[in-house]
């Protein structure tokens, strides 16, 4: 990025078209180190208008114009690096991306990570599923609810010792309950 620093040829009279130098970045810190410089240093302030991809042009403008300026500078950056920090995408409602009338801004927050579609078809196939076990017998319901169905599952190894029998019994009635459970299900 190209920096231009505006600086009055004569700080006593009004910023009109004729009172300005335009330097670059190197004639600016040769004139900051004179003694005028000096007493003017804290006169400067980057233009608002300036954006990223802009050049960025820093002008005399006066102490306290130039504390506002700073100010409005890092309070911009500051929200700036909370967006990215965020990992959110910020949208105004103020600044439309078309002049529809009917258009209320709501079409820019679509969530692209919800389907309603498939949430809907996960829920109806979980219906179906807790409807499929239902029909199973109390040892079955009791046993895919504790591999598979309830908010803490545990594994075949555990819940073969929890009631006492080896581990490939418990294999051979998982495989028994979910051959019923296939055949109860729709495809």
């Amino acid at each position: 990025m190209r920096k231009i620093y505006l600086v009055k040829k004569n700080p006593e009279l009004p910023a009109d078209g004729n009172n300005w130098l335009v330097m670059n970045s190197f004639e600016f810190r040769n004139f900051i180190q004179t003694p005028e410089g000096q007493k003017r240093r804290d006169r400067f302030g980057q233009l608002d208008a300036c954006s990223v991809d802009d050049v960025i042009i820093i002008a005399e403008c006066g102490t306290e114009t130039a504390k506002q300026w700073r100010s409005e500078k890092d309070r911009h950056d500051y929200l700036v690096s909370i967006e990215n920090q965020s990992g959110m995408t910020v949208f105004s409602y103020n600044t439309q991306t078309t002049t529809e009338d009917d258009m209320s801004g709501e079409e820019l927050l679509v969530d692209q990570d919800c389907s309603v579609i498939d949430a809907i078809l996960k829920k109806e196939e979980k219906s179906t599923l807790y409807a499929a076990v239902a029909k199973l017998s109390p040892a079955e319901i009791n046993l895919m609810t504790s591999l598979y169905l309830c908010d803490d599952p545990i594994g075949q190894r555990e819940y073969a010792r929890r009631h006492g029998v080896a581990v490939t019994t418990i294999n051979h009635q998982l495989t028994v309950a979910l051959k019923k459970l296939k055949k109860m299900l729709p495809n």
